[in-house]
C-alpha cells in the first residue's frame, strides 16, 4: 500500500498509519477472518496490487482510532479479561486467524468495539447487522479450534457474543431516541455446525479464487449497492412523497393518490466500488465501471 497526505496532516499521523499497516499482515495465516468474510475478488485483488495502490491517511483515522482503544483495554485489562487474542484454525488446509478484542472467560463473553454511527445502530438494532453477525462467530470458532500456540489455554465455553459499538456523531439530539453514547449489542450465536459449516462453505470460496485469473464480481451486498429509485416529488417540498421501484409504480401512486408534480430518477450506487474500494477507482478491479 502507498500512503499519500493529500491534507498535509501532521507527520506522526503518517507513521502511526504505515505503522498500523504492518500490523495488520495476517502472518502464519492464509486469511484473516475479516478476509473470510469480505469478496474474494478483495482479497484477490489484495493480493496482486496491494503494493501499487494509493491510499491516503485520512481515510485511515477511523481504523487507527481503533487500534488506540485496543491499546486501552490492554492498559486497563485485569486478571481473567483476554485482550487483543490471535486465535488460528486449520480448514481445509486453509489457516484462518483472527485477533478478538476481548474475551471476559468468568463471564464466557466474546466482544468486540467499534467506532460506528448512530444510524448504523438503529439499523442493527432494527434489522441486525450480518456482518458482525458473522464475524464474532467466526471469531468464537477459531478460539475454540485454535491450533497450538494461539488461542487462550482452557478456553470456557463462549455463551455471548457482543459488539460494543462507540457512536462517533452521538450528541443530545440522539436522547430522545434512546441512544447511548455507548451501545452494547448482543448478537446472535450460531450452532457448532452452523459455524463449521459458514468458513468451510467460506473457505471453498476463496481456493477457487486462488489462481492469476480474478474472480467474478462482488455480490451486490460486498458492492453495498443501492437500487435505481423514482421518488414522487412536489413542488415546495424537499423530500419525496412517495419512493418507488419503478416509473410505473410511481405514476400509479400519483394516479391513486391525487398528488404529485413530477418523478425523479434516483440512480443506483455501488457505494463501496465509487467511494471505498480503492482498487476499483485507482483502475486496478476489472469489473469497475465509472458512473
Amino acid at each position: 500500500m502507498k500512503l499519500t497526505n493529500k491534507f498535509n496532516l501532521p507527520m506522526p499521523l503518517y507513521r502511526a498509519v504505515a505503522w498500523q499497516d504492518t500490523q495488520h499482515s495476517v502472518g502464519k495465516a492464509d486469511l484473516s477472518c475479516t478476509q473470510l468474510i469480505d469478496a474474494p475478488l478483495i482479497a484477490w485483488l489484495r493480493r496482486h496490487y496491494s503494493d501499487q495502490v494509493e491510499e491516503d491517511i485520512a481515510d485511515r483515522l477511523w481504523p487507527l482510532y481503533g487500534t488506540l482503544m485496543h491499546t486501552l483495554l490492554e492498559q486497563f485489562a485485569t486478571d481473567g479479561e483476554h485482550v487483543e487474542t490471535e486465535a488460528i484454525a486449520l480448514v481445509d488446509d486453509f489457516r484462518i486467524s483472527g485477533h478478538i478484542d476481548l474475551v471476559v472467560t468468568a463471564a464466557g463473553l466474546l466482544q468486540d468495539y467499534k467506532f460506528t454511527s448512530a444510524w448504523t445502530i438503529k439499523t442493527a438494532k432494527t434489522e441486525g447487522k450480518v456482518e458482525w453477525e458473522r464475524q464474532l462467530n467466526v471469531y468464537r470458532f477459531l478460539l475454540e479450534n485454535a491450533i497450538a500456540g494461539s488461542g487462550i489455554p482452557d478456553l470456557p465455553t463462549i455463551q455471548q457474543l457482543q459488539i460494543v459499538a462507540m457512536l462517533r456523531d452521538w450528541g443530545p439530539r440522539h436522547e430522545p431516541e434512546g441512544l447511548k453514547p455507548v451501545e452494547v449489542v448482543d448478537i446472535p450465536l450460531w450452532s457448532a455446525e452452523q459455524a463449521l459449516a459458514y468458513v468451510r462453505d467460506r473457505v471453498a470460496v476463496h481456493k477457487a479464487a486462488q489462481g492469476d485469473t480474478p474472480p467474478s464480481i462482488c455480490s451486490p451486498a460486498e458492492r453495498w449497492a443501492t437500487p435505481t429509485t423514482f421518488a414522487v416529488m412536489k413542488k415546495g417540498r424537499q423530500s419525496a412523497l412517495k419512493v418507488c421501484e419503478s416509473e410505473i409504480a410511481a405514476q400509479a401512486w400519483i394516479e391513486a393518490n391525487g398528488k404529485g408534480d413530477w418523478i425523479v430518477k434516483r440512480l443506483g450506487q455501488n457505494k463501496r466500488c465509487e467511494s471505498y474500494c480503492a482498487f476499483g477507482r485507482q483502475g486496478f478491479c476489472p469489473h469497475y465501471v465509472p458512473l
